[in-house]
């Protein structure tokens, strides 16, 4: 099979891109890219079904079951299921740009307005990039936080030159990826055949397919990774 690959330029200016939806086939999870101007706010509402959340840029407040938490560049959110929550971009840092990942299962919708119903009062949990170590490794939320489904994981910078398992030449696994470029350009190799991807591309690599991710730029490459919870351990 193919990877799926799309970039947010594909899809109309000051909308939410859903760049990887159930059309898609997904096994686990959506992917969506959304723009908050200043003084606005994300939608705001309470439902089922946890969001994992990276801030890409800007900064403002997460408020979650009535409390405030700040929230900028380079965060990791996970907003744990039946919290009443919204973000609010009044960081006075410009527009906030942010991917928001749901589990398949948010697809058949029942989100209800914020302030409908009481909230469970579970916290979520707020993690920069920064703050990783040799603890966490590249995971930037996953079971430790209380993740159901899926985790997420901060690749790093890819410099030029680099390839993902050289010993092997690759990897395959029976979990799906789903990948948000943040910045540059690489080359993703499955099965043997390469696609260039780019900054603003998020992609879909089927499960069971051989693949490779490479920089053959003369720029760094980042990448966040959402993988099944089950992988959590796995690499």
């Amino acid at each position: 099979m193919e990877p799926i690959i799309h970039n947010v330029k594909d899809f109309p200016a000051g909308a939410v891109a859903r760049l990887i939806s159930a059309d898609d086939n997904p096994n686990l999870v959506t992917l969506a890219y959304s723009v908050i101007e200043p003084g606005g706010t994300s939608s705001h509402h309470i439902h089922e079904w946890e969001h994992e959340v990276y801030i890409i840029e800007g900064s403002g407040t997460l408020v979650a079951d009535g409390k405030e938490y700040p929230v900028k560049a380079g965060d990791a959110m996970f907003i744990p299921p039946m919290v009443d929550h919204v973000t609010r971009n009044d960081g006075g840092q410009g527009d906030i740009h942010r991917i928001e990942i749901n589990p398949l299962s948010a697809s058949a919708g029942n989100a209800r307005p914020g302030g409908s119903e009481p909230g469970a009062g579970t916290p979520p949990v707020i993690r920069n990039h920064a703050d990783l170590n040799a603890e966490t490794g590249h995971t930037m939320l996953g079971g430790r936080d209380g993740c159901p489904n899926y985790l997420m994981l901060y690749n790093g910078y890819m410099q030029p030159g680099a390839v993902s398992h050289p010993e092997t030449g690759g990897h395959n696994h029976t979990w799906d990826h789903t990948v948000f470029i943040l910045e540059g350009t690489g080359t993703l190799t499955v099965s043997g055949k390469d696609y260039t991807v780019t900054a603003g591309d998020a992609v879909l690599v089927p499960p069971n397919e051989h693949h490779q991710w490479k920089n053959e730029t003369e720029a760094p490459m980042l990448r966040v990774t959402f993988n099944d919870i089950v992988s959590e351990g796995h690499g």
